[in-house]
């Protein structure tokens, strides 16, 4: 009898367009754990592993390890994109700058004195 392995592979959902990560134990169809992302099945895998002492599968593991990067080079590329225009208008002086509105100071009220006469 072989030794059981966490498997992840990619899986097409039927809901929308993306691709969703399944988590599961080689031989067991029926126990499978579905994740958005590469970075929560990753997660989820090594919690498994952790709780269940089994090993992850290397080529899930490279898998995954590999879509991570990716996304991690096309979120930086989209920072990077979206700073430059912001850099752009930093540069292009205003026409006109209008000064802020001064707030007046609120008055001071003088506090009420009260005089507490004692019950007869």
């Amino acid at each position: 009898m072989e030794a059981k392995v966490i498997i992840v592979t990619v899986v097409k959902s039927n809901k929308s367009e993306n691709n969703v990560w399944a988590v599961a134990f080689t031989g067991e169809e029926e126990c499978k754990a579905y994740c958005k992302s590469a970075y929560k099945a990753m997660r989820f895998a090594f919690m498994l592993k952790k709780q269940s002492g089994c090993r992850i599968d290397d080529d899930s593991l490279k898998a995954l390890s590999e879509e991570i990067a990716k996304l991690k080079a096309e979120a930086a590329e989209k920072a990077a994109e979206a700073e430059q225009p912001a850099e752009q208008e930093a540069q292009q002086p205003e026409a006109e700058e209008k000064p802020k509105k001064q707030r007046k100071p609120r008055a001071k009220k003088e506090p009420k004195v009260v005089q507490m006469t004692p019950e007869p």
